[in-house]
């Protein structure tokens, strides 16, 4: 049976969204500096770009261009069919008069401020969050926490067995899940007896998340746990607002492991 063009006409504009949200274009990279990427999502305040080496990252849409915005806008079904450049039927002989660009709002200074706060859970961290470069530990830029929604928060020690056991577990997943999630994070939050041993775990086990400063855990206080989450390795996976949703004891007090909470973390993902 053969096909008539015009009866595919319907397919091929339904397919065009498609085609142009797939492509790889020029666009704002985590740096601030213009970067080839394809968008993946849009989510709240918030825009997903996928490198096209597979790495992704978040960006608030409020730090994006106009223009940046606008296509944003298009891909997403929110712009008005003049500013995605459909124009309306017109009559015989009339001439159809040049739809008018509808250009985005530009976000209010209390947006821009919003999108670029963390959560409640690492706000008051802003200073106190280290990571690992070469041999010396370096602070976290608090722009690279802006964005994140779910925390992971790794209660472990060199000293302790079974932390060593199941942290490359915790390192393999992680890359995984922050490559494909720049809206997770996890925090290591160290038991060890002095700041040299942290460092040395920290390299050893290749950890590249954030870690709270040595010493710091006492002044943490959106980061401590109910008396009875004494033993490591503790993972307590939340919101960024606080809300938890898994953590390796039971509410009774039993002590479950990482290893399930790190399950719901991997599930959590996959929906």
């Amino acid at each position: 049976m053969k096909l008539r063009l015009r009866s595919l006409r319907p397919l091929l504009i339904a397919l065009l969204p498609l085609a142009a949200q797939a492509a790889v274009e020029t666009w704002t990279g985590p740096d601030g500096q213009p970067t080839q990427a394809e968008f993946v999502r849009r989510s709240s305040d918030y825009i997903t770009f996928q490198k096209p080496a597979g790495a992704r990252y978040l960006l608030p849409y409020a730090k994006l261009s106009d223009s940046e915005r606008a296509r944003i806008d298009v891909l997403t079904g929110r712009a008005t069919p003049a500013a995605a450049g459909e124009t309306a039927p017109t009559a015989p002989n009339q001439t159809a008069a040049p739809a008018a660009p509808v250009a985005p709002k530009p976000p209010t200074p209390a947006a821009e401020a919003a999108a670029a706060r963390p959560g409640k859970v690492l706000a008051p961290l802003v200073n106190q969050l280290v990571y690992l470069k070469g041999s010396t530990l370096q602070p976290v830029p608090s722009a690279s926490l802006a964005g994140v929604r779910f925390v992971a928060v790794y209660y472990s020690a060199h000293w302790c067995p079974p932390c060593r056991s199941f942290t490359p577990q915790l390192v393999t997943a992680y890359k995984a899940i922050k490559a494909a999630h720049p809206e997770f994070e996890l925090i290591f939050v160290s038991s060890d007896r002095d700041e040299a041993s942290m460092k040395s775990y920290m390299r050893e086990t290749a950890m590249t998340w954030p870690a709270l400063r040595f010493g710091q855990n006492g002044s943490a206080r959106t980061l401590q746990r109910p008396d009875y989450e004494s033993g490591i390795p503790n993972l307590v996976f939340m919101t960024a607002d606080g809300k938890e949703i898994a953590t390796s004891y039971s509410a009774g007090g039993d002590y479950t492991g990482p290893g399930q909470v790190l399950a719901a973390i991997q599930r959590h993902f996959k929906k």
